[in-house]
């Protein structure tokens, strides 16, 4: 059996290089979505490093979310998950959003998202698409308490992202509302919050189900732009 070719590797940051060489095989297909990676051992004599450079590399490559590593086990190759790439970002994020004019920037981010997501699920929802839209609607319109609302909220939105059928698109809808969850809660505070939310979300979903973009597009931009409204209230009120 030929053995593969040996990559020595200089004595710098050995394992970032090795990380770097693996990296590079399955971006191009030389390791495929579940494929093993060779042994510890192999990838020592291939790369001419020690162990450690080794097991620093993998735990590299793991925590991209590139490979998974069982114990005992070797490491594979995994199907990429776009939310990786967020949590990736989550520690810049947070900090960006305790700066000035932070939450400004997360709003404004969520409205251009949701407001395109709205509309693109007035283009293409199918009858399935609506009949979740409406069931999960008449759950929130049903809700009677402050958690409840916020669950059947955030499922209703989640679902209208959906109909993209864009996991990346989801991973950083998902992403921006997680990092906006003080200004959901804190605008709720606001009398006027809830009964205008769930208005907004029965429009939404009425321009969703007549396939209306231009409809869809205004109320949802509405809806935000009423969260928002509520939150810096509040805040005005406490600070």
């Amino acid at each position: 059996m030929t053995r593969p070719p040996i990559h020595a590797i200089k004595r710098h940051r050995l394992f970032d290089q090795v990380a770097e060489h693996l990296a590079q095989m399955i971006y191009s297909g030389e390791l495929k979505v579940g494929d093993a990676l060779p042994s510890e051992r192999d990838l020592m004599e291939r790369f001419q490093v020690g162990r450690p450079a080794v097991r620093e590399a993998l735990l590299w490559l793991n925590k991209k979310g590139l490979i998974s590593v069982s114990g005992g086990e070797r490491a594979r190759v995994t199907e990429p998950d776009p939310k990786d790439i967020l949590d990736q970002l989550s520690g810049a994020a947070r900090f960006l959003l305790s700066q000035p004019q932070g939450v400004q920037l997360f709003q404004q981010t969520r409205l251009l998202v949701e407001v395109a997501l709205a509309r693109e699920a007035a283009r293409n929802a199918n009858d399935a698409q609506i009949a979740e839209l409406r069931e999960l609607l008449a759950a929130n319109l049903a809700s009677t308490d402050i958690p409840s609302f916020v669950q059947t909220d955030d499922s209703f939105h989640f679902a209208v992202a959906r109909v993209a059928g864009n996991p990346v698109i989801n991973a950083l809808y998902e992403g921006v509302l997680e990092l906006l969850q003080d200004q959901r809660h804190t605008s709720l505070k606001d009398p006027r919050a809830l009964a205008a939310a769930r208005a907004c979300h029965e429009a939404i979903f009425a321009a969703i189900a007549s396939h209306d973009p231009d409809r869809a597009e205004a109320t949802m931009r509405q809806h935000l732009q009423d969260v928002e409204t509520y939150y810096w209230a509040v805040r005005g009120q406490t600070s």
